[in-house]
């Protein structure tokens, strides 16, 4: 596959980071229920690489934008979905990627961090070139930085391919930065009693 120009993804990434320094220092103050379905988008740079036996390396750099579906089982474990392209992906060449990940999690107010455990697929397509497709199990860590309660920042690097393959070692690796929003219901004592002085009064 072709090398792309760094231009491609640094400004989607410099745009999430302003924005996390600009208006994501909030604190959370309310209680909120974080047991349940989250989506998200990240912007990313990938490191494409392979290690010959021989010693030599063959190293690709490419933008990626991925988007992202979990489910909060409780507090601590979640289980998501990933499927993502990279940024020069087109009609004639390009590469997909997808993945399956449990996410282990801890909530300390508005910072969480987590690690993710799973496997992830890529499949990489180009005119007149054999098509790549492989798995591998997956390991990363990220960090959710919320402004609101159900708004956050998200920063997260992820190995989803690291395997052996015939005449070598091959690893993809992802790091970036984007949001995740939760479908969030409001816990808190005030909007509990403000409810049940709605239903009361109509």
């Amino acid at each position: 596959m072709k090398n792309t120009s760094n231009s491609t993804y640094k400004q989607p990434l410099i745009f999430v980071l302003l924005m996390s320094l600009a208006g994501f220092s909030l604190p959370v103050s309310a209680e909120f229920d974080m047991t349940g379905l989250y989506a998200g988008v990240q912007f990313s740079t990938t490191e494409d690489k392979f290690v010959r036996d021989s010693g030599s390396t063959v190293t690709n750099n490419r933008g990626h934008i991925k988007a992202k579906l979990g489910k909060a089982i409780n507090d601590l474990v979640s289980i998501e979905g990933q499927f993502g392209m990279t940024t020069n992906s087109g009609a004639t060449q390009g590469i997909a990627t997808y993945g399956a990940y449990l996410r282990l999690g801890k909530d300390y107010g508005q910072y969480k961090p987590y690690g993710l455990i799973g496997f992830s697929g890529i499949y990489a397509y180009e005119d007149n070139v054999d098509n790549v497709s492989e798995t591998s199990g997956s390991y990363g860590a990220g960090l959710e930085i919320f402004g609101s309660k159900d708004l956050a920042i998200t920063f997260e690097y992820l190995r989803m391919i690291d395997k052996s393959v015939d005449g070598g070692d091959s690893t993809f690796d992802a790091f970036g930065a984007g949001f995740t929003y939760y479908f969030t219901e409001d816990k808190s004592y005030f909007n509990k009693n403000r409810n049940k002085i709605r239903s009361i009064r109509y």
